[in-house]
C-alpha cells in the first residue's frame, strides 16, 4: 500500500532511538520494541476468536463450540480438569493453571482414562505467553513513603481508591517539582479537583484545573471554597497558638529580667554606702529579720517583637499593587453553577465550620441576629477595603481569577454585600479570598488554584498560560533583547502537564500537547481505552489521516500499522488482578453475564429482537434486579426496552434459567476468564505506544542529557487497576 504524505511522518523517523528505549519499557527477554511488537501481534492474532467474543451472544452463536478449541473444551469439562471457583480466580489473577489431576485425587473421584490426561499444550502456551508479554505492573515499594501523607482537610470526598491514587501521584509530582524547579501545573480532566487541591494547598504549586464538563468544574469550585475556609481556620489557629506561645515566652523573659535588674541595683546601692560599724551591725540585725524590698521595674524593651502573617485588623486597607482583573464568567456556566450550588450548599455551610456540624436545626431568631451582626461587620470592613487582596503568588503580574464563584446569585460586586447574600434557604455564599484577607495568604486560595471549563488545544494553551499563571521576571539582559523584537513573550517558567485517569483520546492529546508546548514535565495516567480512536483498520488501511487519532502515535507502531479494534479496547479496560481478591464480586459478574445471555436467547427465540449479526440492545445497569431472580430481571428488561411484558412469562423464564444454569454458567465463566486474561496485553500496547512516541520525539532533540521517559507502576494494581504512570521530562 502506498504511503500517504501523513504516513511519511511516522515512517521516516530514525529507528535507532526506539531500539534503546524499548529495553527499558519491555518485559525481560526482548531486545527491541520491533521484536516485542511482532511477537505480541502474532500471538493476539491467534487469540482473535476469544478476543472478539460477545458474551451476550453466547447462546445465539453457540460460542462455547465456535470460540473454543476442541481440546480445550474437553479438558475443561473432564472430571480431572473441572475448575472450581477458586481455581478460576487464580487462573485469571495469577496465571496459575492448576495441576490437571490434583483435584480429582483430593476428592477421590474416579479417573477417566478415556479423556484428556493433561492440559493441552496450546492452553499452557496461552497462559505462559500472557505472562511473557505482560509489562511489569507491580507497585514500586519506594512509593509506600507517600502513604498517609495527605492533609486531613483534603481527604473528604475521596474514595479509598482515589485517596490511594492522589497521595502517590501528588507526592511524585511534588518531588519532581522540587528537584527541577517547577512551580505551576495544568491538570487536564481535573474533574472534582481532588489532585489539583492537594497540589495547591499541600504542596504550594500554582494549579489550573481544566475540564470540559461545567458540572465537574462547578463541583470543584464549590469544594475548593469549602477547603479554603478550612485552611484559613487552620492557619489562624496555628497563628494564635504561636502568638500565645511567644507572649508567654516574652512574659517569662520580662520576669527574669526584672529580677536580675532589681538584684543589680541592690548591689550598687550597698557599694555606694559606707555605714559605720554600729550602723552596719544594726543594719545586719534588722536585715536578718525583715526582708529587703526590691524593685519590680522591668528592663525597657524587654518585650520581643514577633512577626506573624496574621489577618489585618478590621478597617485596615490591604495593598492594591497586584489586584488581578476579574474576568466575566459565561452566563451558561453561571446558571449551571447556581444549580450545582444548591446540591453543595448544606455541605459547604456545615463542614467548613466544625461548630455548626451535627447540631440539628438552629434557632431562626438567633440565626437572623447573627446574620445581621455579620452583615454590619462585613459592610464596615468593605467600606475601608477598596481593593482586592494581593495574590499569594510572588509575581509582578497577578493571574486572572477563575470563573465567578459557584452559587453567587447577586449582581452586586461589593464583596461584603455578596458575603451577606443568602443562597436559597439561608446558606451564606462561600467565603473566598476577595472577602477574607487571610484567605489570599493561604496556599491554594483562588489566586493559586483555579478551575475552568475549557477544551484545551495547542492554539489556546498560550492564552491560558498568560491569563492564569504568573509571569516570571527575566534577567535584565534578556529583557533588553526582547525590547528589540517586539512584545515580550509571557514566560511562566517551568510547568507540568498532568492528567489522572484522562479518558480515551484525552491522554493521547495530552502527550501531543506536551511535545508541542513549553511544558517541562508530564504525568499521565490513562483510562477508558474504549474511547480511543484508531488510525488504521484491521486490514491496515488508513481511516483517520488528519492527525486526530489516539492510536498509534509512535513511528514503530505506525510502521507495523498496529490496530486494536473495539473488542480489544474494551478488554484493555478489564482488571484480571482483581478477580482473586474480589472473588465474590467476580462470581456475581459471571452470573450477570449468564442472565444477560439467557435474556437475549429468549428474546431472539420469541421474535422480540433479531439475532446476530445485529448487535444486542443495551440495557444499562441491572445488578440490583438480578438479586430478585431471573423472572424479575427479565420483566424489568422488557419494560426498559419497551417490549410487551406478556411475551415471556415468569414460568418460562424460570424454566430456562434452571435448565441451562449448571452447564452454561460454568462455560460462560471459562470464556469470560480467558478473554479477561488478555487485558494487560492490549493495555500494554496502548501504553508502550505512548511511551515510545514521547521517547522518539524528546530524544531526537538537542540537549537531552537530563531528559527522560518512564513508564512506572505507580499504584497498587488491585486498588487501582489503571496503575501505570507515564512520566516524561524535557530539560
Amino acid at each position: 500500500m502506498d504511503s500517504t504524505p501523513d504516513e511519511s511522518i511516522y515512517m521516516d523517523q530514525d529507528p535507532v532511538h526506539h531500539d534503546d528505549a524499548g529495553r527499558s519499557f519491555l518485559p525481560p527477554g526482548f531486545d527491541s520494541m520491533e521484536q516485542y511488537l511482532g511477537t505480541l501481534q502474532e500471538f493476539l492474532h491467534q487469540c482473535e476468536p476469544i478476543t472478539n467474543l460477545m458474551i451476550v451472544d453466547y447462546f445465539t452463536t453457540n460460542s462455547w463450540e465456535t470460540r473454543m478449541p476442541q481440546d480445550w473444551r474437553d479438558a475443561f469439562e473432564s472430571p480431572q480438569g473441572k475448575l472450581s471457583s477458586l481455581d478460576l480466580m487464580e487462573l485469571v489473577s495469577l496465571g496459575k493453571l492448576r495441576e490437571y489431576k490434583s483435584s480429582v485425587a483430593a476428592q477421590g473421584a474416579e479417573h477417566d482414562a478415556s479423556g484428556p490426561q493433561d492440559w493441552p499444550g496450546s492452553l499452557k502456551d496461552f497462559v505462559r505467553m500472557i505472562k511473557t508479554l505482560s509489562i511489569n505492573r507491580t507497585l514500586d515499594p519506594d512509593y509506600s513513603k507517600f502513604k498517609d501523607t495527605l492533609d486531613i482537610h483534603l481527604i473528604p470526598g475521596m474514595s479509598p481508591k482515589k485517596l490511594h491514587e492522589v497521595e502517590i501521584l501528588s507526592g511524585l509530582m511534588a518531588s519532581y517539582s522540587k528537584q527541577h524547579g517547577i512551580g505551576s501545573v495544568i491538570d487536564l480532566g481535573a474533574g472534582q479537583g481532588y489532585l489539583s487541591r492537594v497540589l495547591a494547598f499541600q504542596h504550594q504549586l500554582c494549579v489550573l484545573g481544566v475540564d470540559s464538563n461545567t458540572i465537574q468544574t462547578c463541583g470543584a469550585q464549590t469544594t475548593q471554597k469549602r477547603t479554603e475556609k478550612l485552611f484559613v481556620n487552620k492557619t489562624r489557629n496555628k497563628q494564635n497558638s504561636a502568638k500565645k506561645k511567644a507572649q508567654k515566652q516574652a512574659k517569662a523573659k520580662d520576669n527574669k529580667d526584672s529580677k536580675d535588674t532589681s538584684k543589680s541595683k541592690g548591689q550598687e546601692q550597698q557599694q555606694q554606702q559606707q555605714p559605720s560599724e554600729d550602723q552596719t551591725a544594726t543594719s545586719s540585725s534588722s536585715s536578718s529579720s525583715v526582708p529587703q524590698e526590691t524593685s519590680s521595674t522591668a528592663c525597657p524593651g524587654s518585650e520581643p517583637t514577633l512577626t506573624l502573617p496574621s489577618c489585618p485588623p478590621s478597617g485596615s486597607a490591604p495593598s492594591t499593587s497586584s489586584r488581578p482583573e476579574q474576568p466575566t464568567s459565561r452566563p451558561e456556566e453561571d446558571e449551571t453553577c447556581q444549580k450545582i450550588s444548591k446540591k453543595f450548599k448544606t455541605e459547604a455551610g456545615s463542614s467548613a465550620s466544625g461548630s455548626d456540624s451535627g447540631q440539628g436545626a438552629p434557632n431562626k431568631k438567633s440565626n437572623s441576629n447573627s446574620r445581621k451582626k455579620k452583615t454590619k461587620k462585613n459592610t464596615a470592613a468593605a467600606k475601608s477595603t477598596t481593593s482586592t487582596i494581593p495574590s499569594a503568588i510572588n509575581s509582578s503580574v497577578a493571574p486572572a481569577t477563575p470563573v465567578e464563584s459557584v452559587g453567587n446569585e447577586s449582581s452586586n460586586n461589593d464583596p461584603a454585600t455578596n458575603e451577606a447574600v443568602e443562597i436559597q434557604s439561608g446558606t451564606k455564599a462561600p467565603m473566598d479570598s476577595s472577602i477574607d484577607p487571610q484567605m489570599a495568604q493561604t496556599p491554594g486560595s483562588n489566586f493559586q488554584l483555579q478551575h475552568i471549563t475549557h477544551t484545551i488545544t495547542a492554539a489556546t494553551l498560550p492564552t491560558l498560560l498568560k491569563e492564569h499563571f504568573p509571569k516570571i521576571s527575566k534577567p535584565s539582559t534578556v529583557q533588553h533583547m526582547s525590547d528589540h523584537h517586539g512584545e515580550e513573550e509571557h514566560d511562566v517558567g517551568r510547568w507540568t502537564l498532568c492528567g489522572l485517569h484522562a479518558c480515551g483520546d484525552l491522554t493521547s492529546n495530552m502527550v501531543k500537547l506536551f511535545l508541542e508546548s513549553s511544558a517541562t514535565c508530564l504525568f499521565s495516567v490513562g483510562c477508558c481505552y474504549h474511547w480511543i480512536t484508531e488510525r488504521y483498520d484491521k486490514d491496515g488501511r488508513v481511516v483517520l489521516n488528519d492527525g486526530s487519532h489516539g492510536f498509534p502515535l509512535s513511528s514503530v507502531f505506525n510502521t507495523r500499522k498496529a490496530h486494536l479494534g473495539d473488542h480489544a479496547k474494551m478488554i484493555a479496560c478489564q482488571s484480571p488482578e482483581r478477580w482473586l481478591p474480589y472473588q465474590k464480586e467476580s462470581e456475581d459478574a459471571i452470573h450477570g453475564h449468564y442472565f444477560r445471555a439467557l435474556l437475549h436467547k429468549l428474546m431472539v427465540e420469541k421474535g422480540l429482537y433479531p439475532g446476530p449479526p445485529v448487535i444486542a440492545p443495551v440495557l444499562g445497569r441491572m445488578g440490583k434486579h438480578r438479586l430478585k431472580g431471573f423472572p424479575h430481571y427479565l420483566a424489568t428488561a422488557l419494560q426498559r426496552l419497551k417490549m410487551p411484558a406478556e411475551a415471556i412469562t415468569a414460568e418460562e423464564a424460570q424454566l430456562a434459567y434452571d435448565t441451562f444454569l449448571e452447564r452454561d454458567l460454568y462455560r460462560i465463566g471459562i470464556l469470560w476468564a480467558l478473554r479477561t486474561m488478555l487485558g494487560p496485553l492490549f493495555e500494554g500496547m496502548i501504553l508502550l505506544d505512548r511511551a515510545m512516541h514521547l521517547h522518539e520525539t524528546i530524544m531526537s532533540r538537542a540537549n537531552t542529557k537530563t531528559a527522560s521517559v518512564q513508564l512506572v507502576a505507580g499504584f497498587d494494581v488491585v486498588e487501582s487497576p489503571r496503575n501505570m504512570i507515564l512520566i516524561a521530562l524535557k530539560d
